[in-house]
């Protein structure tokens, strides 16, 4: 019986060689399958962490490309669905998005970020409600999601219900002081509101936590 290949050669050989084209990457994976006896586990490993560099790297194509050979071998691989998910939302495509991250949250319930990322591609769907549903669970999940409340005051600003998104407003400023934008948006809430004295005020908050950022 042929002795199993060390997959740390395997891995050293991936890292040092320059990877063209996925077709290429197959090739080569497939040959050390036939010779030394990969294991389907290793060979998934060894396409998560392709996909992780690429992404890295900025080649959102060749990511999703092997986060695709990940699910293709397992489908149920919550780790890949999410990044898969991310990557389709790094390059606005949240159609694609939400078919890998509502497979996410049925077999990972607990993922605060997998239903914030939902929330995210729903509301970029237009899908009003379903984005607040998803929200609304990440921020069960980690009560400290400023992201979170923040994406929700920007729905629920998108409906009108500006006391509902300046609630979400502060509650992302009480957690993240820093976060400019979050100040900028309660100014524009008030404006929708009318309060155009409480609308200035929170514009000048946040000129003075940008000018404060600027001095650092």
């Amino acid at each position: 019986m042929m002795e199993k290949f060390d997959t740390s050669d395997l891995q050293v050989l991936l890292k040092v060689t320059k990877i063209n084209s996925m077709k290429f990457l197959d090739t080569m994976i497939c040959y050390y399958n036939k010779i030394f006896q990969i294991s389907s586990e290793e060979t998934r490993t060894i396409y998560m962490d392709i996909a992780n560099r690429e992404r890295e790297k900025g080649d959102f194509d060749g990511a999703i490309r092997a986060y695709r050979k990940v699910l293709k071998a397992d489908p149920n691989n919550v780790e890949a669905l999410l990044k898969l998910g991310k990557t389709y939302m790094d390059i606005g495509l949240p159609s694609e998005a939400t078919e890998s991250l509502k497979k996410l949250v049925v077999l990972d319930t607990a993922s605060s970020e997998g239903y914030y990322l939902l929330g995210s591609a729903s509301f970029m769907l237009d899908e009003k409600q379903t984005a607040i549903e998803a929200l609304q669970r990440a921020i069960e999940l980690n009560v400290g999601y400023a992201d979170a409340y923040y994406k929700l005051g920007l729905v629920y600003d998108s409906m009108s219900e500006h006391d509902k998104a300046i609630e979400a407003y502060e509650k992302t400023i009480s957690i993240k002081p820093g976060f400019i934008r979050a100040y900028q948006s309660i100014g524009l809430a008030y404006e929708g509101k009318g309060l155009r004295d409480e609308a200035v005020r929170y514009f000048k908050k946040a000129l003075e936590k940008e000018e404060k950022k600027s001095r650092y």
